[in-house]
């Protein structure tokens, strides 16, 4: 897409600068990526794997005032994901993660 910055059902999404702050875990992400969804089988080394692959491809949307940043990248063993991450003052807040689908790998392999 050649425009950078585009509007979908009244959320703004914005291509955005790769960010390599830290990751930041605490219990409640942990739970959530880990635990409560033991089916997808997502480890915490998965996701910052995913979130430091330097061919990762990384937007944000704007929903509510709050930024959340959609990163898709590849893990060491191959496998890619859709982790998305909130801003938070020691670095980077994974809230989501899942297995990429057809969609993000065609863009992430494109």
């Amino acid at each position: 897409m050649d425009n950078p910055h585009y509007k979908i059902s009244q959320h703004i999404y914005t291509e955005y600068r790769v960010d390599g702050r830290r990751v930041v875990w605490d219990a409640s992400n942990v739970r959530h990526i880990e635990r409560d969804h033991p089916e997808r089988g997502i480890v915490q080394p998965e996701v910052e794997e995913a979130l430091n692959d330097p061919q990762r491809i990384e937007s944000a949307e704007n929903r509510h005032g709050v930024s959340y940043h959609t990163v898709v990248g590849m893990t060491v063993k191959g496998r890619l994901l859709v982790v998305v991450w909130v801003d938070h003052a020691a670095g980077r807040f994974p809230v989501h993660a899942r297995q990429a689908g057809r969609r993000a790998a065609r863009r992430y392999y494109g």
